[in-house]
């Protein structure tokens, strides 16, 4: 059984981990230079980073933690008020990421972290989310188009002297209703 709940700052250490280990599992493989791996991985996930990422209003962590032993095995990132060229509109979240652990995919669990991502971007009335999905990662990209997300656009994104290519998805969503004022 999975538990699923809003991360803090104390949760740091583990989505630092998650993050490394889940990049470099799903991501690994299509560098061809590990150094270029390695030095994004202490880059984008050092504890220091995870920290003040968490600490920032605008982004919201969930952490998936595996109830019979209290081990966290996948986590979602979302960035509220994140406008992008590929939608036209400013009302927009951006969805970072959602990584599981190899072992646990298949499982629901990032169903479950994406549904915690689209009930707070409903609740707080945003009309569209969108994220990043290397191209090549056919079984993501379908993941989400099951999700109803339309493919919106193409960027490129380096790391160290690689370069690779990314899916803009996006997807539209209903603001949960509007309470009307009994007259």
């Amino acid at each position: 059984m999975i538990h699923i709940k809003k991360a803090t700052v104390k949760d740091a250490e583990h989505i630092s981990y998650l993050g490394r280990k889940t990049f470099e599992e799903s991501y690994g493989e299509f560098f061809e230079n590990s150094n270029n791996l390695n030095e994004y991985l202490d880059s984008a996930f050092s504890l220091h980073k995870i920290t003040t990422s968490l600490q920032k209003p605008e982004n919201i962590y969930w952490i998936a933690i595996k109830e019979d032993s209290s081990v966290p095995v996948g986590y979602a990132k979302l960035k509220l008020n994140s406008p992008t060229e590929f939608i036209k509109d400013i009302n927009v979240c951006k969805l970072q990421r959602i990584y599981v652990l190899q072992g646990y995919e298949g499982k629901g669990i990032g169903s479950k972290l994406h549904e915690c991502v689209i009930k707070k971007v409903i609740d707080n009335d945003y009309n569209y989310l969108w994220l990043s999905n290397l191209k090549i990662k056919k079984q993501a990209v379908e993941f989400y188009k099951k999700k109803g997300y339309l493919v919106a656009g193409e960027h490129y994104f380096t790391i160290g002297e690689e370069t690779f290519g990314f899916w803009a998805m996006k997807t539209k969503l209903c603001s949960k209703p509007k309470k009307s004022k009994d007259i």
